[in-house]
């Protein structure tokens, strides 16, 4: 359930540096966790949400920066185990005063750098932490150390309520119950540096089956394409060797006609999980090149 590499907060709910896979300590039974650069966040099947690590820019969504001064030094504590977050909130528009919302259920999570991103299952999309650049979607950039609503998604609208949503490093991308597309905060490609969501227009029309922002690329599956745009260091965008960067969507031409069930990124790599329930499926992928390196 976890895995290996140097801990510097806590993230792992462990409190030391953990070389070898570990349980986390926690009674529920869990449903996903996510990975954020020094956090992490756990959710449960019954929709209770933990996180753990470090607390430096509010990303536990406990309410507290855990931030002190040792001598002429400020320093943040860490959360070692996880903690759950009890507390959901939404801004009133009128007053401006922050609401708790009562019954919030967790459904989805997402973890970026230094912010977190929660669906309830109302399609209520919550954010949380660092907020530089807007990369919450408040239409500020002041940290959140609570999960706020954001209330740009109508929440009395079923339409405008959201079904999907993801952190990338520096933003958000969330997709809406009629399939709109949207990005905020900041992302290289498309350039963009915006505290508030707006349409990804090239995307209109499309069925997102799925979609994974990273740093320097993003990609996305919907109807029967892989669609990717970013700047290329390894390939990771799959439109062939003489493509070295796209500020425009473009199909990977490789794998056209594949339906594709899950898409991830890594730092210069993408991963496609494809669905070959059907015959016509099943020919393209046999069809592919195979590398056994």
């Amino acid at each position: 359930q976890w895995y290996q590499r140097r801990v510097r907060g806590g993230e792992s709910g462990k409190g030391k540096n953990i070389v070898s896979p570990k349980l986390v300590a926690l009674k529920e039974q869990l449903k996903m966790a996510a990975g954020g650069w020094d956090f992490s966040l756990f959710l449960t099947e019954q929709g209770f949400l933990y996180s753990a690590g470090s607390s430096e820019n509010g990303q536990l969504g406990n309410n507290d920066a855990g931030q002190y001064i040792d001598g002429r030094k400020t320093l943040f504590t860490a959360q070692a185990t996880p903690i759950r977050i009890h507390s959901f909130f939404a801004q009133d528009p009128r007053t401006k005063t922050k609401v708790r919302l009562p019954n919030v259920s967790i459904r989805h999570i997402s973890a970026g750098q230094h912010h977190s991103a929660a669906l309830s299952t109302m399609d209520h999309l919550f954010t949380w932490g660092f907020n530089g650049h807007g990369r919450l979607g408040h239409k500020t950039t002041e940290d959140e150390l609570i999960p706020m609503r954001v209330n740009f998604f109508r929440h009395n609208d079923p339409n405008q309520c959201v079904r999907m949503a993801k952190c990338s490093y520096g933003g958000c991308f969330a997709v809406n119950n009629i399939g709109t597309v949207y990005c905020w905060g900041q992302n290289q490609i498309p350039r963009l540096e915006c505290p508030y969501p707006i349409p990804m227009e090239d995307l209109y029309g499309w069925d997102i089956h799925d979609f994974a922002p990273g740093r320097h690329h993003h990609v996305i599956v919907a109807d029967k394409s892989s669609i990717s745009m970013g700047k290329v260091t390894k390939g990771e965008l799959g439109m062939g060797p003489n493509v070295k960067s796209s500020s425009q969507l473009d199909k990977m031409k490789t794998v056209e006609g594949i339906p594709m069930l899950k898409c991830a990124v890594g730092i210069g790599h993408t991963l496609l999980l494809a669905d070959d329930s059907t015959t016509d499926a099943k020919a393209k992928i046999e069809g592919l090149d195979v590398n056994y390196d």
